[in-house]
């Protein structure tokens, strides 16, 4: 099997430098992007469960679910 970076180097060069583990540290990443996007997305599903008179009244309209979602799974962004 073939698994190469969008650099196209391999994911061992790529993952950690070339040394041991770049694989795993690959895998890693990308488990915790997969679960990043999953808490996102079930955030926005039970934002958009909400009436427009509740989202009001925490403060948000239909459009900022998606910013106030990702936000809140990364406050950094």
């Amino acid at each position: 099997m073939i698994i190469t970076s969008l650099a196209g180097r391999s994911a061992l060069a790529a993952g950690a430098g070339g040394r041991p583990g770049g694989v795993a540290s690959l895998v890693r990443r990308l488990v915790a992007w997969w679960e990043e996007r999953r808490r996102i997305a079930r955030t926005i599903a039970e934002l958009e469960q909400l009436s427009d008179a509740e989202l009001a009244d925490i403060g948000i309209s239909r459009a900022d679910i998606v910013r106030v979602a990702r936000r809140s799974v990364r406050p950094d962004h």
